[in-house]
């Protein structure tokens, strides 16, 4: 039993348990990991070709209708794409180019199994080439494509975890930045320096290295709950961005009500009175002074009304009156409210803060 087929059986023994495992065990998101169980799926069975045909001549083996390059790809592509929660239209189209591959790899494969010099022709070889260059270039873009997708994953996973450690696509990104070096050394290697078998056993090495880096991957994420929604958080944006046209819309009324009309100097003013008084909805009015960075409306209203004192104090027109006075002309209903809400707010007594003023006008 030579090297070379020993070598593919492991590998294609082991893709295949690895995707009966990511195709059965009962995960958080199963239907997102069929996409990955059915890549080693895919993947056994050209490994397993590849031992069946250990003694055809390795030219006509190159027509192997059971590489699945294109099929593959985009069954990891899908993968990003669910995972991102990325709504896909007329998904069956992206499996033509793989159905295609099979099929015209199928009718070379028994051309020249049935003729074995066909292998040598001119146009034989073209099309080989041409089907190496194609698939090297398809893999690329759709690695592209998947960075994108990945990026997007990594912009909407805030919005549906809290803690997004383990849940990021990072491993799914390395693995497209090396599989597109890979293939660009790969590519270099069969067209530019095919002379040269160390490039040859360079990215042989490459490719098992990927290979079992991504089945690591695939397994360490496979009960991982990390799906998000594009559409759930375009949603969430809009519906932002209309929040906050509300929000500066009653902004813009309780302020009015506020400065304009003085609501806060009546004492016995409420979240309903004043909600009614503006003409909008008691929780909207509280949601948008929230908003504005206070605790409610109460606060909201005891700081309109300590700012009114701040300026009777120094109006001469009440250099007359006591705090308690002031306090009650600023639409406070008791001395301890008074006192306690100015506190609050300023940090310190109303007596300190006459003191204060005295001090300064001296």
């Amino acid at each position: 039993m030579d090297t070379i087929f020993l070598f593919f059986l492991v590998l294609g023994v082991q893709s295949l348990i690895v995707a009966l495992i990511l195709l059965f065990y009962k995960s958080k998101k199963q239907k997102v990991n069929r996409y990955l169980g059915f890549f080693f799926i895919f993947l056994s069975i050209e490994l397993f070709s590849y031992v069946l045909m250990r003694n055809t001549d390795q030219y006509i083996a190159s027509y192997n209708p059971f590489r699945f390059n294109f099929l593959n790809i985009i069954l990891i592509y899908f993968y990003a794409v669910e995972t991102a929660g990325i709504e896909i239209k007329n998904k069956y189209r992206y499996y033509i180019p793989g159905i295609l591959e099979f099929l015209i790899l199928s009718l070379i494969f028994v051309k020249v199994n049935n003729t074995p010099d066909l292998v040598y022709s001119r146009n034989t070889i073209i099309f080989l080439y041409s089907y190496i260059i194609s698939c090297s270039a398809f893999i690329a873009y759709m690695c592209i494509r998947i960075l994108f997708v990945i990026k997007n994953h990594t912009t909407f996973l805030p919005f549906f975890y809290t803690d997004t450690r383990y849940k990021s696509l990072l491993w799914l990104k390395i693995f497209c930045i090396i599989f597109i070096i890979y293939h660009i050394m790969a590519l270099a290697s069969v067209l530019v320096l095919s002379e040269y078998k160390y490039m040859t056993t360079i990215s042989d090495g490459l490719s098992l290295l990927l290979l079992y880096y991504f089945t690591i991957g695939s397994l360490i994420q496979i009960n991982i709950v990390n799906i998000t929604s594009k559409s759930e958080v375009e949603l969430s944006k809009r519906r932002r961005e209309e929040n906050k046209e509300i929000y500066k819309r009653v902004t813009k009324a309780i302020e009015q009500c506020m400065i304009e009309e003085k609501a806060f100097l009546d004492p016995d003013m409420t979240l309903k009175t004043f909600a009614k008084r503006v003409g909008e909805p008691s929780r909207l009015i509280s949601k948008t002074i929230n908003e504005m960075e206070y605790k409610n409306f109460n606060l909201y209203l005891n700081h309109y009304r300590v700012e009114e004192f701040k300026t009777l104090i120094e109006s001469e027109k009440y250099q007359k009156y006591s705090n308690t006075a002031l306090a009650k002309e600023a639409g406070f209903n008791s001395r301890a409210s008074f006192y306690k809400n100015f506190k609050d707010i300023v940090g310190i007594s109303p007596s300190d803060y006459f003191e204060s003023l005295n001090q300064d006008t001296i």
